[in-house]
C-alpha cells in the first residue's frame, strides 16, 4: 500500500503546472563525482557564471551547458587566467553537443563510451572498517563519499567505465559498470549506476540507480549524499528550473524533485542479529523544492521519509498524518529528516549551510543538526589558490530511530554524513590550480563521533590530492594521506593508523 501511495505522490508532483512554454531537450546527468562540478564551481566563484546552481545534484548535461554558454559570453569581455581557461575548454569539449543545440544547431549526444578509468589503491590500516554504535553501518578513513565503495586492506585494483547518451530525442540512458579486486572482497563486478530518462512536457522522469546529493556540503551532506551505494529509485523533476510567474514572481526560479525507492530486503534480519527491530523493504520517499530568487542566492527545502516496509504498512489515516507531519510518539510509522540548505554568492566568498531536523514536533522538524561553511575562490588575484572551510554537527537523536532501529542507513552506509550520530566535524581544504587542468591540494578533517560514549571515536585525516593532464583527454589523479583513529568503535580501543594512497588514469572519449 505504501508503494502505491508513494507512486501517487510522484504522479501528483509530475502533474504540477509550471510557467514554461517549451520543454528543453532530454540529456543524461553528469555523475555527482565528476570533476566537472568543481570546474563549474570555480567558474561561478570567479564571476563567469551569472546563474546560481542550486543544491540538487546531479545536474543534467544541458544544465551545465547553459552555464558554459554564460561563461563564454563573460569571457569575451573578461579574459580568463590560463588555469581557468583550461577547465573552461574541457567543459566546452565535454558538453559540445548540448552547447551546439543551445546555439541553434540541434545536435544529439548519441549513446557512446564516455570514459574508462583504471585505479590502483593501497590502504594500509590497523582495521579494515569501524562500526557505528547507534546504527547498523560502518565507515573507514578515506572511504566516504565514494558511492558506498569500501577499499580493502593493502592493494586494490579498480576499473570502471561510463556509457551514456541519447537513444532518441526524448530518451537517454546511462550505465557505469565497475570491477574491483582486493584480498578482503576478492573480485567484484557491479553496476554502480544505471538509469533511463525521458520526459513528459517540462518534467523529466527517471528510473534506475544513480547517486544523488541534496545539500551544499563539501565534506558530506546531512540529509542525502553519495556516501551510500546509489539507491534504485523512480524520480520526477523539472528538466530545468522554471521561472515563477504571477504574484510569486519574486521567487525567481523554482526547481522541484521527488523520488521513491526501497531500502534493503534484509533490514529485519540484520536488526534482529543486533537485538533490534526493523522492517524489510522499507520505502524512502523524498521531496525537494529549490528557490533561486536572485543571481547570488539559492535556497532548498527538503523532506525525506523512511516509511512502511513489510509488517509496517501505512493506511489512509497514516498518510493523512504524514502530510501534516503528525507522528505518534508511542509508535512512529516513519522517520523524517526535513529542513533547508542555502548558498549565498558574494564577491570573493560564498557562504553556505544545511539546517535539518530529524523527526517532528507539532508538524515541524525537531532535533536540529547543521553544517556551515565558506568557499573563498580567490585567495590570490587570479584565483589560482582557493580555500574551503566548514563545520558540521549532529545531536544524539540523529540517524537513529525507535521503529527503524537499523537507522538512516542503506546497505551498511549512512545515507547522509558519515560522521554519524552525536558528532562534530571540522574540515579545511586548500587548492592550487595550474594550467592544462592540473592542480595540487591538501585537506584536513577532524571528526568527533558518538560524543555521548565514554572514550568516543575521534578521527584525524589529512591528505594531499592532485590532478595532471597527461595528454589530450587522458588524466592522472591521485591522493596520498594518513589518518589517526582513536577508539574506533565498541571493539577497538586505543589508537589505530591508516596510510592511504591511490592513483588513477582516466581516458575521456
Amino acid at each position: 500500500m505504501e508503494v502505491k501511495r508513494a507512486l501517487a505522490i510522484l504522479c501528483c508532483a509530475a502533474s504540477m503546472p509550471a510557467a514554461a512554454l517549451a520543454a528543453p531537450a532530454v540529456t543524461v546527468n553528469v555523475p555527482v563525482d565528476s570533476v566537472y562540478y568543481s570546474y563549474i564551481e570555480k567558474l561561478s566563484g570567479m564571476g563567469y557564471i551569472s546563474s546560481m546552481p542550486n543544491g540538487a545534484k546531479p545536474y543534467s548535461r544541458m544544465e551545465m551547458a547553459k552555464w558554459v554558454t554564460e561563461a563564454q559570453k563573460k569571457a569575451a569581455t573578461k579574459p580568463m587566467p590560463a588555469y581557468l581557461a583550461g577547465q573552461f575548454q574541457a567543459l566546452e569539449q565535454y558538453l559540445a553537443p548540448e552547447i551546439a543545440t543551445l546555439q541553434g544547431q540541434p545536435t544529439r549526444d548519441t549513446l557512446k563510451l564516455r570514459s574508462v578509468t583504471a585505479e590502483a589503491a593501497y590502504n594500509h590500516s590497523d582495521a579494515k572498517e569501524y562500526g557505528y554504535q547507534s546504527v547498523a553501518g560502518s565507515w573507514q578513513p578515506f572511504g566516504t563519499q565514494h558511492n558506498g565503495y569500501r577499499y580493502g586492506r593493502d592493494g586494490n585494483l579498480i576499473a570502471s567505465a561510463e556509457i551514456s547518451g541519447n537513444l532518441g530525442n526524448d530518451l537517454a540512458i546511462s550505465l557505469r559498470p565497475r570491477f574491483s579486486y582486493d584480498k578482503d572482497n576478492d573480485g567484484t563486478v557491479s553496476l554502480e549506476e544505471g538509469y533511463i530518462k525521458t520526459r513528459v512536457g517540462i518534467w523529466a522522469l527517471e528510473a534506475g540507480r544513480q547517486a544523488m546529493i541534496w545539500g551544499q556540503g563539501a565534506s558530506g551532506n546531512l540529509l542525502l549524499g553519495n556516501n551510500m551505494k546509489p539507491l534504485t529509485t523512480i524520480q520526477a523533476h523539472f528538466l530545468e528550473p522554471q521561472k515563477v510567474g504571477g504574484f510569486l514572481r519574486f521567487l525567481g526560479e523554482a526547481d522541484f524533485h521527488a523520488f521513491y525507492g526501497r531500502l534493503d530486503s534484509d533490514r529485519s534480519t540484520d536488526a534482529a542479529s543486533r537485538g533490534w527491530t526493523d522492517y524489510n523493504d522499507a520505502g524512502l520517499l523524498g521531496l525537494r523544492l529549490d528557490i533561486t530568487p536572485t543571481s547570488y542566492f539559492t535556497f532548498g527545502a527538503s523532506r525525506i521519509s523512511m516509511l512502511g516496509g513489510k509488517g509496517n504498512g501505512l493506511d489512509s489515516s497514516d498518510w493523512g498524518n504524514w502530510v501534516t507531519g503528525t507522528n505518534a510518539d508511542s509508535h512512529d510509522k516513519w522517520d523524517d529528516i526535513a529542513g533547508f540548505d542555502f548558498r549565498l554568492r558574494l564577491p570573493g566568498v560564498q557562504w553556505y549551510g544545511e539546517f535539518y531536523g530529524e523527526d517532528q514536533a507539532h508538524g515541524l522538524p525537531s532535533d536540529w543538526a547543521y553544517r556551515a561553511g565558506a568557499y573563498f575562490p580567490r585567495l590570490t588575484k587570479d584565483g589560482s589558490w582557493d580555500l574551503t572551510v566548514e563545520t558540521a554537527y549532529t545531536n544524539d537523536d540523529w540517524y537513529r530511530h525507535g521503529t527503524f532501529q537499523d537507522g538512516w542507513t542503506y546497505s551498511g552506509d549512512i545515507m547522509g554524513d558519515a560522521m554519524g550520530t552525536n558528532a562534530r566535524k571540522y574540515y579545511a581544504s586548500v587548492k592550487h590550480y595550474l594550467p592544462h587542468e592540473s592542480y595540487l591540494g591538501v585537506y584536513y578533517m577532524r571528526t568527533d563521533m558518538d560524543r555521548a560514549v565514554s572514550s568516543n571515536p575521534t578521527v584525524d585525516e589529512v591528505a594531499l590530492m592532485g590532478q595532471r593532464k597527461l595528454r589530450e583527454n587522458i588524466y592522472l589523479r591521485g591522493t596520498l594521506g594518513i589518518a589517526r583513529v582513536q577508539n574506533g568503535d565498541a571493539i577497538r580501543h586505543g589508537t589505530d593508523h591508516t596510510t592511504f594512497a591511490t592513483a588513477s588514469v582516466q581516458w575521456m572519449y
